[in-house]
């Protein structure tokens, strides 16, 4: 189960309020995709569509378990971002008294904030997708729920955005140009992919 879904919404507020490391931006990205993911899915299970038509609800219930797959996914990532950077924080407390002490909390901490880079990553993918859903239900979705759709973009587009952020933030402590490279590559085409379909989505309902 995830421990922070779970929590009360006063409660997650006061954790992420509290003067602790964690459950930070990280986090919270992961939750304002998963926000972002609900409003859709809400849309999307809205009995009236555009144009009431048999397609469109066929589309619509197309996209819906995707929907919830991706929001569930999220919800865990918040989970996962926060033990990822925990774990982080562990490494640089270990010894470093002698050379051999150095060198293995070195490599620790290497390996750990590759880990804690690989989240951030992920909840950015997860969120293209969501957006790419989104290019759906805002073109057959009912169009009195417009602006729950706008919100529902922007939240998304936010939380890749801040996932984003994240990712550049590990990498410019990460002693390994390979992996430094390759999730460079990887980050910046997914922010590609929610650029993109985050005009197309916000095009389609406002079309």
């Amino acid at each position: 189960m995830n421990k922070l879904a779970t929590l009360p919404l006063h409660e997650l507020l006061t954790r992420v309020a509290a003067a602790t490391p964690t459950p930070g931006g990280g986090t919270v990205t992961a939750i304002t995709g998963a926000l972002g993911a609900a409003l859709a899915e809400m849309v999307a299970s809205l009995p009236r569509t555009r144009h009431n038509s048999l397609d469109e609800r066929q589309a619509l219930d197309l996209v819906l378990p995707a929907l919830a797959t991706a929001r569930a996914r999220l919800e865990k990532l918040a989970d996962l971002d926060a033990d990822a950077f925990d774990r982080l924080l562990q490494r640089f407390r270990l010894p470093k008294g002698t050379d051999e002490q150095e060198a293995v909390r070195r490599a620790a901490i290497v390996e750990a904030t590759k880990d804690a880079t690989l989240v951030p990553l992920e909840t950015a993918r997860v969120c293209a997708d969501v957006l790419k859903l989104m290019e759906t239900v805002a073109g057959a979705g009912n169009p009195a729920a417009g602006s729950d759709l706008f919100v529902a973009i922007g939240l998304t587009r936010a939380s890749a955005e801040g996932a984003a952020a994240n990712v550049r933030a590990n990498l410019e402590t990460l002693d390994d140009a390979a992996f430094a490279l390759a999730s460079t590559r990887r980050i910046s085409a997914t922010l590609d992919d929610v650029l993109h379909s985050a005009h197309a989505a916000i095009g389609a309902l406002q079309g």
